[in-house]
């Protein structure tokens, strides 16, 4: 193989590295959006003085809010690559149930003339869509593990070309022992990001809202936990696998331009 050649492949593999490294940012920001929650007892509160017009745009807003936070949501769950399309369409639908749950909620709100009313149809925005409390931190967590499995499925694929890589330059006698080791962890690092995102997929694909069920308010919030950290490790993970494709890619590039010379 020529040096020019060599150089040709070895953008490629920059390329697709500087891709890799793009995505890593996004899906630590689609993780860390998982994190909001609001509690009834606290919306009750505020309630408790308030007047007719002012719980109605209070509820208004609440329920606008949790609209466009599910839209975004469902245009992130249109993207997913690693899923099935029988998969996709199931969160759709998910997704589209409370959008049109929230959004009759807010046509007998407006409709409200007396201020009891309000309050305790206001209350169950919180109470009956666990908006903040489950759906969108549910999303958002099924959404990084799609990001996670599309990252480590190029991840690997780049793996296993500068591995090649890497087995040309010992056949021409150079010493690659301590570049093959680097190789060597980061397929450890890519296999464990999966096995990461898998563990976080299978906690929170079955829950389902708690309707103020103590046990299951406890036991969603438990997964959602696990999950979260399950996908914080994934996402370390990836980190270290960058670096490891940044170590031998700079000894390749290094090792060609030293030959062409």
């Amino acid at each position: 193989m020529t040096s020019t050649t060599i150089k040709r492949s070895l953008a490629g593999v920059a390329t697709a590295t500087v891709l890799l490294l793009g995505a890593l940012p996004a899906f630590a920001q689609g993780v860390a959006g998982v994190t909001a929650s609001i509690s009834a007892s606290a919306q009750v509160k505020a309630n408790a003085g308030a007047s007719l017009s002012t719980i109605i745009a209070r509820g208004d807003a609440d329920i606008a809010a949790r609209v466009a936070a599910l839209n975004a949501l469902n245009t992130r769950v249109q993207a997913m690559s690693s899923v099935s399309a029988t998969q996709k369409a199931t969160l759709n639908s998910e997704l589209q149930t409370n959008i049109t749950g929230l959004t009759g909620l807010q046509a007998q709100i407006d409709a409200n003339t007396d201020v009891s009313s309000a309050r305790t149809e206001d209350q169950s925005i919180f109470t009956s869509y666990r908006i903040y409390a489950l759906v969108i931190p549910q999303g958002w967590i099924l959404a990084s593990t799609d990001r996670i499995a599309t990252i480590t499925r190029l991840m690997a694929a780049l793996s296993a070309k500068l591995q090649a890589r890497l087995s040309a330059e010992q056949s021409a006698g150079v010493d690659v022992t301590a570049f093959t080791a680097d190789i060597s962890d980061l397929n450890a690092k890519i296999a464990d990001a999966n096995t990461q995102a898998i563990a976080a997929r299978a906690r929170v694909s079955g829950l389902v809202p708690d309707q103020g069920n103590g046990s299951v308010i406890a036991s969603n919030h438990a997964a959602l936990v696990a999950a979260r950290a399950d996908t914080r490790v994934a996402t370390q993970d990836l980190q270290g696998a960058r670096k490891d494709i940044d170590t031998v890619t700079a000894f390749l590039k290094a090792n060609v331009s030293a030959t062409a010379k």
